[in-house]
């Protein structure tokens, strides 16, 4: 069971990392004062040397009543002041007709690690770079084509032979035969197997350090704790395994004819004005109009040299005449719309 010497900070000055066996601040003479929160550093070294052991062993430290010094449990009087262990005394003393009293403490200086400042620094930089670069801006541009197109789906009435396990509504039935739908697991017989079995045994138990205890005299003393140890051991055991076989079930599968509406063709208008028009229909037999599209599209050629394009309402569109100037609004991704959208 080791003994770890722990480390204290000076309320008075702020200096940290004082040894536990210092009753006075090495730095400002402070006298370590009652209450003060010892704390080990990671990985501290046990303490080898008899006389720190001999210390830490000793017991906790006490507190002058008089003059508020740290003295050791074997002292039998104040190492500053003199007073006798135990003795009652004002906390107050007079020196030179001039009140002395004892100092407050003052809470050492907080400090943030490099590491979260560069954290911190790391994401405000990326945050930045990301708002700079899809920042939108207003620019200048020029129109320099105003493109249309329409189109219109012209369908035509299709007969198709098609196979399924149903025949939808309209379809003519032309034949069926009986064919493989699914299998069904059914279950055959079992069979003797053996297989290797591991489980944890418990051999025995283990003493380990789970913390430590504060000695009060600026050590610190490993608690030991007891946990169980356990083996890994396999054994054999047998089993009976379910084996199945694929058992096929047949339903009728159906071959029908159906009449169904197909796009046939697309005609289309384009143009590069402000005179859109539908293309001219002529349906033939067993034909229909379908579904129209028009898509109308404004070509710009921005002030800083990129070029443009922004697709918009008819309405919208007609308000864009070639050579004009307009406002529109762009990103450094190279997407531009209008500055109203």
């Amino acid at each position: 069971m080791a003994i770890r010497e722990g480390r204290w900070d000076c309320p008075t000055c702020g200096t940290t990392g004082l040894l536990g066996r210092d009753t006075k601040c090495g730095n400002c003479g402070a006298t370590r004062p009652e209450g003060i929160k010892f704390y080990l550093p990671e990985n501290a070294p046990a303490v080898a040397n008899a006389a720190q052991l001999a210390i830490a062993n000793s017991g906790a430290d006490w507190i002058c009543n008089y003059c508020g010094s740290s003295n050791r449990v074997q002292a039998p009087a104040c190492s500053d002041c003199g007073a006798p262990q135990g003795e009652k005394h004002q906390a107050v003393q007079s020196v030179n007709n001039a009140t002395l009293e004892t100092p407050t403490p003052v809470k050492p200086p907080t400090r943030k690690s490099r590491w979260q400042l560069g954290c911190l620094g790391l994401i405000g930089a990326l945050v930045a770079l990301l708002i700079f670069w899809f920042q939108p801006q207003q620019i200048n541009a020029t129109v320099t084509q105003t493109p249309w197109q329409r189109s219109i789906e012209i369908e035509q009435l299709t007969t198709l032979v098609e196979s399924d396990w149903s025949i939808p509504a309209g379809g003519r039935l032309l034949s069926q035969q009986e064919e493989i739908h699914h299998y069904d697991q059914v279950l055959e017989r079992y069979e003797t197997r053996s297989r290797d079995v591991s489980e944890q045994v418990q051999v025995g138990s283990e003493s380990y350090v789970c913390g430590t205890v504060d000695l009060g005299n600026g050590f610190f003393k490993d608690r030991m704790c007891d946990r169980p140890v356990y083996e890994t051991r396999t054994r054999t055991e047998t089993y009976e395994e379910p084996i199945y076989r694929d058992e096929p079930v047949y339903q009728p599968k159906y071959t029908y004819e159906i009449d169904r509406w197909l796009v046939n063709r697309t005609p289309q208008t384009s143009g590069n004005d402000h005179n859109p028009y539908w293309p001219q229909i002529v349906l033939g037999p067993q034909e229909r109009q379908g579904a129209g599209q028009e898509i109308y599209t404004v070509h710009f050629d921005g002030e800083n040299g990129k070029q443009y394009r922004i697709s918009m309402p008819l309405a919208r569109w007609l308000d864009f005449d070639m050579g004009t100037q307009r406002r529109i609004i762009v990103n450094r991704a190279g997407k531009a719309w209008l500055p109203d959208e």
